[in-house]
């Protein structure tokens, strides 16, 4: 379900292709996967009728902002220090790392589990059809943009599928966000081109 590469670039990335060169820095990241799916968010965000489905996902934290709010500083505090232990260290590129992971989780949430998603049952699609069509996309979407190999996206898939499981039955985009921040983050700890040793 990570949406990043790590510092090895090993791991899950592809050798050169037809998609370009294995990413190596923060900007490439950024740049070809970050970016353009922020912009993607912000464009359902303007599509008719979802911005409803957006309020709903939220209302779970708007009723009770104290625990969300709470739970938030928790899971940032318990992720930076797992940053720090793994290499015995903590830096600000870390720290940002935290952050643009926390971020991007939310917006593929949004995206991918109820914005296209309800798009596709308004053209007649089953809940599962939506939900696996949508999961192919996001799968893909790491196969082009951020050049993972196969088995990667394949995981990315099935993972996807888990979370739209999970949004079916607990209708809280913040939990779900919560839930695909860690695994995005236990799968990539380290900004791409970090010194540590690689685990990804």
């Amino acid at each position: 379900m990570s949406n990043a590469t790590g510092s090895s670039n090993q791991r899950l990335q592809r050798a050169r292709d037809f998609t370009g060169d294995r990413l190596t820095m923060f900007r490439e990241v950024f740049l070809r996967h970050g970016l353009p799916g922020a912009i993607l968010a912000l464009i359902c965000l303007g599509i008719p009728g979802l911005q409803i489905v957006f309020a709903e996902g939220l209302e779970k934290g708007f009723a009770r902002p104290q625990l969300y709010l709470v739970s938030l500083v928790l899971l940032f505090l318990a992720l930076n220090a797992h940053a720090w232990l793994i290499d015995r260290r903590w830096d600000l590129p870390k720290l940002g790392w935290i952050v643009y992971l926390g971020a991007l989780s939310f917006w593929e949430e949004w995206v991918f589990r109820l914005a296209v998603p309800t798009l596709l049952e308004g053209f007649g699609a089953s809940v599962w059809v939506a939900a696996t069509l949508s999961a192919l996309a996001f799968g893909a979407a790491h196969y082009f943009t951020l050049r993972w190999k196969w088995q990667w996206c394949v995981a990315a898939f099935v993972g996807s599928l888990a979370l739209s499981r999970q949004m079916e039955l607990h209708e809280d985009l913040l939990l779900i966000t919560a839930i695909h921040w860690v695994a995005t983050y236990l799968n990539t700890p380290r900004p791409p081109g970090h010194p540590g040793k690689g685990v990804t």
